[in-house]
């Protein structure tokens, strides 16, 4: 993965974080299923995960979204990149549990008033609630970025979700990338008019990026006006909007489904 060098870069790349078409337009297993189906497997997954503690079958139900992945032709590169971030900071926060559970020390430390010691059933509840954040961000990731974002909202729309919630979706994944570049044609004015030998973030260049937020900040709130008085010049209504509909079910939804649903029911049995 690059290294961000500049608030330019940082910019650029969180438009790919969040643009998810790419993926949802090819020809993989998750693609081909009903939406709804999608929704229920991986809700069931991150259910049925909740009532696993035992680390080695944590772990091995992880392979299922690599398998899941592959299947539709999601890289792991790709996956990997968008789901080690908030594991890691769930791990972070959750150092604490390696020393106050207790069980047999396996290291420990004096510090005159107080020791801290690390016990094995610690470090496998560490392992375990860090094991199962990733697999509830991997599982929630290979949904979003193999529905689509057309997809996502007909979803929404047939769960009754409120229609003013699922325009909100809309308008801020759409706008998203304008602001994106606006942000972006801002910064390269600014690097024109204030040239240097390498493009380096430093504290100069973030006090800068608060200004242009400032302007950016103003320029949104015009162009929202604007663009809510055009939508409504041309009849645009949230109650009058049509309703999104899915598509019908298939015996492969029933049979993928089944699948998931009798394998992660075997490993809970199993267990018990």
């Amino acid at each position: 993965m690059k290294v961000p060098q500049s608030l330019r870069d940082i910019i650029e790349s969180s438009e790919s974080l969040v643009y998810i078409e790419d993926l949802s337009s090819k020809h993989g297993l998750i693609q081909n299923i009903n939406p709804l189906i999608n929704l229920i497997v991986v809700v069931f997954m991150i259910v049925t995960s909740l009532f696993i503690f035992s680390l080695p079958y944590l772990a091995l139900i992880c392979i299922i979204p690599v398998i899941l992945a592959l299947a539709s032709r999601v890289p792991l590169k790709y996956l990997l990149s968008r789901t080690v971030w908030i594991p890691a900071f769930a791990a972070l926060i959750s150092i604490p549990i390696l020393f106050i559970t207790p069980g047999q020390a396996i290291a420990s430390a004096n510090f005159g008033f107080f020791t801290l010691a690390i016990t094995s059933a610690g470090i496998t509840r560490f392992l375990v609630f860090s094991i199962r954040v990733w697999f509830c961000v991997a599982s929630l990731t290979i949904l979003v970025v193999t529905l689509g974002f057309e997809k996502l909202l007909k979803l929404l729309s047939s769960l009754r979700i409120p229609p003013v919630i699922v325009h909100l979706f809309s308008l801020t994944y759409r706008y998203f990338f304008v602001s994106v570049h606006e942000v972006q044609s801002f910064l390269i004015a600014k690097e024109a008019r204030t040239y240097i030998h390498r493009r380096t973030m430093n504290y100069q260049a973030l006090k800068d990026f608060s200004s242009i937020l400032a302007a950016l900040f103003i320029r949104t709130y015009e162009r929202s006006e604007r663009v809510y008085l055009a939508m409504k010049s041309r009849g645009f209504t949230i109650e009058n909007d049509h309703k999104l509909a899915l598509p019908s079910f298939r015996w492969i939804d029933a049979l993928f489904a089944s699948m998931i649903i009798i394998t992660f029911t075997l490993i809970i049995l199993f267990i018990l």
